[in-house]
């Protein structure tokens, strides 16, 4: 990837002294092109240290040097813009960014507008091409994802504008959404029993009780789209709790989310999400997971819920008093 941005810098011609990658993604791409090229890099802080030198920029800055923006996606241009606007503070020229993918919703135009030119590695419709001509992708789903990036195409706005302006389009319905190309089959589910239902509505049923949790459930079933669940919290839990649970998701047609929050390694948290007392796997259709112990994680729960087809939430931040989920550990978990 870093080669292919390269090399799109060097068939358009560009001159430049440094580079500097968009935090943070396109930090490791900046870092791969200055080192195999002998090219100057700079690092663009998104916070400045509160110690030592406190710099947004790191790196050896000469004004009136050019530098180039290196940018793993475009939309609005918004990322690229905030790096050049802090670049410019410190004296240098902007003039040119390269960009893996260009999603053409007006990113390019609103650069324009702040005289710097947009160089893209590929488009979002040159990539939809490919995808259909290899027939990875229907002309249906083609057209649809077409007609969706047209109908969210940032404006450009004039250089003292305030923000972009996002043109207005007819609002997708759920099913809508529910069809678009990525969402998770589970999300797509939730997005249909909304629309079916006409309810948004996630009941969290906190209680103790095992009989109280099913006349939750069996009485606000039919105007809820989802039961959250602390399954461990119940007194006298039984295989016959969460089965009558189950039947009572599929009458009422609503989604079972067990608020487990697993957070230890890959090989613990299978066993816990597929066996064990409460055998979550065979009747949650969502569950969600600290990122503490990194990918393991994930990991281990994919292998037991995607053959199910379940879903999993990352808890990238929580609001209870003293939570250490906040700052770089979010950032990190996003």
């Amino acid at each position: 990837v870093a080669g292919l941005l390269f090399q799109a810098a060097q068939d358009a011609g560009l001159e430049y002294d440094c580079v500097c990658g968009v935090p943070y993604t396109a930090l490791p791409l900046a870092t791969i092109i200055c080192s195999e090229n002998q090219v100057p890099m700079l690092i663009r802080r998104k916070e400045g240290k509160d110690y030592g030198t406190k710099r947004m920029v790191e790196g050896t800055i000469n004004p009136g040097e050019t530098c180039l923006i290196i940018e793993d996606v475009v939309t609005s241009g918004s990322s690229v813009l905030e790096t050049a606007e802090v670049l410019q503070k410190e004296g240098l020229k902007v003039t040119d960014a390269i960009v893996l993918l260009d999603r053409e919703q007006g990113g390019k135009a609103r650069l324009e507008e702040h005289g710097i030119r947009l160089h893209s590695v590929c488009t979002l419709s040159g990539v939809l091409e490919i995808l259909q001509k290899q027939g990875e992708v229907a002309a249906e789903m083609v057209e649809k994802v077409k007609e969706f990036i047209q109908g969210n195409v940032f404006e450009a706005v004039a250089q003292n504008g305030a923000a972009p302006v996002k043109r207005l389009c007819k609002e997708l319905s759920f099913s809508a959404r529910a069809q678009l190309p990525g969402v998770h089959p589970v999300a797509a589910r939730l997005l249909m029993l909304m629309e079916k239902k006409q309810t948004n509505l996630c009941l969290s049923a906190d209680v103790t009780s095992p009989k109280e949790l099913l006349q939750l459930a069996a009485t606000l079933g039919p105007s809820i789209c989802m039961l959250k669940t602390h399954i461990d919290i119940l007194n006298d839990f039984t295989q016959e709790v969460v089965k009558e649970l189950r039947t009572l998701a599929d009458q009422h047609e609503f989604l079972i989310f067990e608020d487990r929050k697993f957070a230890d390694i890959g090989n613990t948290v299978k066993h816990q999400y597929e066996g064990g007392v409460f055998r979550i796997a065979s009747w949650a259709d969502i569950v969600n997971a600290h990122v503490v112990p990194g990918s393991g994680v994930v990991k281990g729960l994919k292998e037991v819920g995607l053959p199910l087809q379940r879903g999993c939430l990352l808890v990238a931040e929580m609001s209870s008093q003293g939570s250490l989920a906040t700052g770089e550990y979010t950032k990190a978990a996003v």
